[in-house]
C-alpha cells in the first residue's frame, strides 16, 4: 500500500501502458465480434500511455508543439479507427473533416504557446522527425496500395501505422528503462504489421521475439553505460 501511495503520474502511466499492451493482444485472443478493433485502439493507448512514463517536462515551445502534434496523429487514429468499426469506408476521411477533433488539436498546439517560462527552442531536431514523418506516411500509402489497394483501408492503415511509428520512435528516442522501450517496441510493429479489423495476436506472438531481443539489448547497453 505505501508503494502505491509513492507512485508517481509517470509510474502509473508506465503501469497503464504495459497493461494497455497486454490487454490489447489479449482483446485479440478473447475473439469476440470487434475484438480486433478494440485490441487496436488499446495498442495506440499503450504508445500514448508510454510516451507519457518517459518523457518529462516540454523543455521548449517547439518541443512542445512537436508533441501536441504526435499526440494529434493519436488522436486521428484513434478517431478513424473507432469509425471503421462501423465501416471502413470513409472512417478517415470523417475524422480529418471533424471540426471538433481539429478545434481539440489547435487547443493542443496552443498549450505550449501560452506557457509561461518557455524558450522557443531547446536544440530540437525539428526537420528531420517532419521529414521522416512524410516519407513514412508515403511509403505505407504505396505500401498498403499495393497489398490492399488505395482505398480507404490503406488510408487508415496508413494513419495508424505513421501514428505508431511517430509516437513509438518518441519512447525509443527518450532514453526511458528497457521495458518501456521494448513495450514500444512491441506495440509499433503490431500497429504496423497488422491490417486493421484483421486478427492481431498471431502477428503480436510473432514479433514478440524481436521485441523482447530489442529490450535485452537496451537493458544492456544501459547496464554497460552505467558502469
Amino acid at each position: 500500500m505505501d508503494r502505491l501511495k509513492r507512485m508517481r503520474q509517470r509510474d502509473w502511466a508506465r503501469v497503464f501502458g504495459f497493461a494497455c499492451a497486454l490487454g490489447g493482444v489479449g482483446m485479440s485472443l478473447a475473439g469476440y465480434a470487434g475484438a480486433d478493433w478494440d485490441g487496436l485502439i488499446l495498442l495506440l493507448g499503450a504508445l500514448m500511455m508510454l510516451r507519457g512514463a518517459v518523457e518529462g517536462p516540454s523543455p521548449s515551445r517547439v518541443a512542445g508543439l512537436m508533441r501536441a502534434g504526435r499526440l494529434i496523429l493519436l488522436m486521428l487514429a484513434f478517431g478513424a479507427v473507432n469509425r471503421a468499426q462501423g465501416g471502413v469506408e470513409g472512417a478517415v476521411a470523417g475524422v480529418l473533416t471533424n471540426p471538433i477533433l481539429w478545434a481539440v488539436g489547435l487547443l493542443l498546439l496552443a498549450l505550449p504557446l501560452l506557457r509561461r517560462g518557455l524558450g522557443w527552442s531547446a536544440g530540437e531536431r525539428v526537420l528531420p522527425e517532419i521529414g521522416f514523418a512524410v516519407i513514412a506516411g508515403i511509403a505505407f500509402w504505396l505500401l498498403h496500395g499495393w497489398l490492399v489497394g488505395t482505398g480507404d483501408l490503406a488510408a487508415l492503415w496508413t494513419l495508424v501505422a505513421v501514428a505508431a511509428v511517430v509516437n513509438g520512435g518518441a519512447v525509443l528516442r527518450s532514453g526511458g528503462g528497457w521495458a518501456e522501450q521494448g513495450a514500444a517496441f512491441w506495440a509499433t510493429l503490431i500497429c504496423v504489421l497488422s491490417q486493421p479489423g484483421a486478427v492481431l495476436w498471431p502477428i503480436a506472438l510473432a514479433v514478440l521475439p524481436f521485441a523482447a531481443g530489442f529490450a535485452a539489448w537496451r537493458r544492456r547497453r544501459s547496464s554497460g553505460e552505467g558502469k
